[in-house]
């Protein structure tokens, strides 16, 4: 099965804060990040989706990482990368990721505030963060800027 596309309803899924604790689910227009410490790809993605948190900062686009390790692996990980995201946990056997349809991680689905999946970016896609960058800025109420900068040498996609 692949994972859910957009049109499709987002299902009611269980994560869990860093405590273990179940976590309410998310409202609003919210960017669910699926990923593992240990995935290259997540690694190369997850600046860009730091750059998107702050593109998104006050504004309606929220962006909550859902890691599939422990919280120590998810706290070196995002200390490696830079990111400073909202994180849950789908802890293995990852029931989450399963109800999602995920073959792969890294895999962002981003939430309307009525449930439907609006995009489903699997891997490092350049055109899909770059669309959601401008969303974050519209949502924002800010002028749209470029997620990449001159240097990045990233490529236009690389499957995760």
């Amino acid at each position: 099965m692949a994972a859910l596309s957009p049109g499709t309803r987002f299902p009611r899924v269980s994560l869990f804060d860093e405590s273990g604790a179940p976590s309410p689910p998310a409202d609003g227009d919210t960017v669910y990040a699926v990923f593992k410490t240990t995935c290259p790809v997540c690694e190369l993605t997850w600046p860009y989706l730091e750059r998107i948190r702050k593109i998104a900062e006050g504004g309606k686009l929220r962006i909550l990482a859902v890691s599939q390790d422990n919280a120590a692996k998810t706290r070196a990980f995002n200390e490696r990368t830079g990111a400073r995201l909202d994180t849950r946990y789908d802890p293995e056997p990852w029931k989450a990721s399963d109800t999602l349809g995920m073959t792969s991680v890294p895999t962002l689905f981003r939430v309307t505030p009525d449930g439907t999946i609006a995009e489903t970016i699997e891997g490092f896609d350049r055109k899909g963060l770059e669309a959601l960058a401008r969303r974050a800025a519209s949502l924002a109420g800010k002028p749209s800027t470029e997620l990449f900068r001159p240097g990045d040498n990233v490529p236009a996609y690389k499957p995760g």
